[in-house]
């Protein structure tokens, strides 16, 4: 018998397809996650309803520890698992799937609307422009891992969506957002200022939900609905989204106008290259080797090639390109063949 994983969309009764429901009514076991991610209580009693005591609420233990015991279970009914969002989002469902193809048992998905891409059309940014996905949790633990995935996504001009933990009452945006400015505090990057551009999406799909873009220092006195909340971090704009973010979620046109996202490690590797510039019309050769000439034309070759790397995105080989350039005058001096003075800015 195969287990299924059904997704229910963004958490509200709109949003539950009808091949969700005809698959859910076809189950002889019928298992609700209320583990990773959230529910509108209006959709809780729907399916309380519809299902009665067929429905069982499975929480974190049921659908991570006892995975082997669940698909146990399939081997010989169907069992279906009613998954918020879209079935294998959340890394917990995969491992489902997995331990049922170890065991022969086959696994089928319903799709359900996901918030990864809703919050895309929420946002009026453009879906193919987002990077890598981050949270944050309740407790703030780890919230350095997602300072430094927006920080890498900016420098590669996308989007950054942060989602925030939806346990317990879930997280609110000013407090995940008081979390990253102190992380600014220590990081120095300048994406989390008072003055930075955010956008707060809340309850995305729900009556109450809440779409707005602006300065963080306005963020924080929003009023919102209860979570959940997410944080989109805007990367280069291209001129369609600098219009809906002004017409569509009311951002200050002043703000879309003057942004420009901070891209931390582009500067320092610009301040590289200009310094090791800087260098080479100032060196002064003290010995007259061939082999001093053709090491500083090495320099040259490194300069030139950090700069082609930079131009083209690829900040990685643009930072070791220009590491090369400035190990080898340095070796130079210390070893007595030349002269000169790193600039101090």
């Amino acid at each position: 018998m195969p287990i299924h994983l059904i997704g229910l969309g963004l958490g509200t009764t709109e949003y539950l397809t009808l091949r969700a429901l005809e698959a859910a009514e076809r189950m002889d076991e019928l298992l609700l996650d209320t583990y990773t991610s959230w529910i509108h209580p209006d959709l809780m009693e729907y399916l309380e309803e519809r299902f009665g005591e067929k429905l069982v609420k499975a929480d974190r233990r049921m659908l991570e520890e006892e995975i082997e015991e669940l698909v146990e279970r399939a081997e010989e009914k169907e069992i279906g698992i009613l998954v918020p969002g879209d079935p294998l989002i959340a890394t917990t469902h995969i491992s489902i799937v997995l331990e049922a193809r170890r065991r022969g048992v086959p696994a089928y998905l319903t799709y359900g609307v996901s918030i990864i891409s809703a919050s895309a059309s929420a946002s009026g940014l453009q879906a193919y422009k987002f990077g890598r996905i981050t949270t944050i949790p309740r407790d703030g633990i780890g919230v350095e891992t997602c300072y430094r995935v927006v920080a890498e996504n900016l420098e590669k001009g996308l989007h950054s969506l942060i989602l925030l933990d939806t346990a317990d009452g879930g997280l609110r945006i000013p407090d995940a957002l008081k979390m990253l400015m102190r992380v600014e505090e220590e990081f120095g990057y300048g994406i989390f200022d008072r003055e930075s551009l955010v956008i707060c999406l809340a309850r995305i799909g729900s009556s109450e939900e809440l779409r707005w873009a602006g300065r963080i220092s306005d963020a924080l006195k929003l009023d919102y609905p209860p979570p959940p909340h997410l944080i989109i971090v805007p990367g280069e704009l291209h001129f369609a989204e600098a219009e809906a973010l002004k017409e569509i979620l009311g951002a200050d046109e002043d703000l879309i106008e003057s942004y420009r996202p901070p891209r931390y490690e582009r500067d320092r590797v610009r301040s590289y290259i200009l310094k090791v510039e800087r260098v080479l019309e100032e060196i002064r050769i003290r010995v007259g080797l061939e082999k001093v000439v053709d090491v500083i034309e090495i320099v040259k070759s490194y300069l030139e090639d950090s700069k082609k790397f930079l131009e083209n995105g690829e900040v990685f080989n643009a930072v070791a390109a220009i590491s090369y350039a400035e190990g080898l005058l340095d070796s130079l001096r210390n070893i007595g063949y030349v002269d000169f003075e790193w600039p101090r800015t």
